[in-house]
């Protein structure tokens, strides 16, 4: 069956070349970082694991593993939700850095 989306095989993370690619990318590192899949994409990952910062670095280094790109800790923060730092992924995409 085929899928408009792949797999990077050494981080799991699922860098599909689709429209919401970023919403798939960070909803995937969330997943493997919380160890389920059981939140939206508009929750903040604050509420969702009762502050547990240090997920946060696991998440970011998935993402920046998969995106090839160094990105501080400061945007998750900023960004604390799926749809809001998938939006901060395809700004800097465009070559908005932040």
């Amino acid at each position: 069956m085929a899928s408009d989306t792949d797999t990077d095989t050494e981080t799991g993370i699922d860098t599909g070349s689709g429209s919401d690619t970023g919403t798939v990318l960070v909803r995937d590192a969330w997943a493997r970082a919380l160890k389920h899949s059981d939140f939206t994409d508009d929750e903040d990952f604050f509420l969702v694991t009762g502050a547990h910062s240090l997920l946060v670095a696991h998440i970011m280094a998935d993402v920046c593993a998969a995106t090839g790109r160094r990105l501080s800790l400061r945007l998750f923060f900023d960004n604390p939700t799926v749809n809001g730092l998938a939006a901060v992924l395809a700004d800097t995409t465009h070559g908005e850095n932040r």
